[in-house]
């Protein structure tokens, strides 16, 4: 089946991309929301832009689409983009939000294509083993709960932070993925990446207990055949 898959440049979407061609999929488009409410609900904030960036890398064709005002609007908007598009499915990076799950899954219907949620339900602390089992560069972009202070923005999400992740959900109950607005990411390089991200220029903005990293600029590199960043 011809697949879209939501790509907001953060390790859910990216992973259940990945997962989705596992399963045999054949992914065409990477969908990127520009969303036009800060606290959206739905859809990835914190350089979103990056998202047709990621498309790209992983050879897909982006799409990237901007609404009007609020989550209603976006889905809207969403689903003008798909009707567009030659597709049959449309894969979500939805893990645990009921809110996003179902309204995502309602504009399938209307559409009549499927919606496919590969990392749904999964536990949080498998998907961050995953991430590391299967060679993701993830870094943290975004922070926004107790225990989580400025270091964290720029961080590699290796075996050490998934490892103070743990401390911290032990002691303030963070969400192990991220899933209630706890912290970004942003996905450099995966499996399915032709070309990985490299940071040139960001910028750490930090307001009261909560911050991110402001991305300015990045190039992509390529990779040769074992998947590594050929030197430039």
């Amino acid at each position: 089946m011809r697949a879209a898959a939501l790509l907001s440049g953060g390790k859910d979407s990216v992973l259940a991309a990945h997962l989705a061609a596992e399963e045999g999929y054949e992914l065409t488009h990477g969908i990127t929301v520009i969303p036009s409410n800060p606290e959206s609900r739905l859809f990835h904030v914190p350089n979103a832009d990056l998202g047709t960036v990621i498309a790209r890398a992983m050879g897909l064709r982006p799409v990237r689409v901007r609404s009007g005002r609020g989550d209603a609007a976006d889905l809207r908007a969403l689903a003008r983009a798909l009707r567009r598009l030659d597709v049959d499915a449309l894969v979500s990076g939805a893990i645990a939000s009921r809110y996003q799950r179902e309204r995502l899954d309602r504009v399938c219907r209307r559409l009549g294509i499927e919606p496919v949620h590969p990392v749904w339900g999964l536990d949080p602390f498998e998907e961050l083993e995953l991430l590391l089992e299967r060679g993701f560069e993830v870094v943290i972009v975004a922070v926004a709960a107790a225990g989580l202070d400025a270091s964290w923005l720029g961080r590699r999400l290796d075996e050490a932070a998934v490892r103070d992740l743990r401390r911290l959900h032990d002691r303030y109950r963070v969400h192990p993925a991220g899933e209630g607005g706890e912290y970004e990411t942003l996905v450099l390089d995966a499996p399915m990446y032709r070309e990985r991200l490299v940071i040139e220029r960001a910028v750490k903005r930090w307001e009261g207990d909560s911050g991110y990293l402001e991305i300015r600029e990045v190039r992509t590199e390529p990779k040769d055949r074992g998947g590594t960043a050929r030197p430039r």
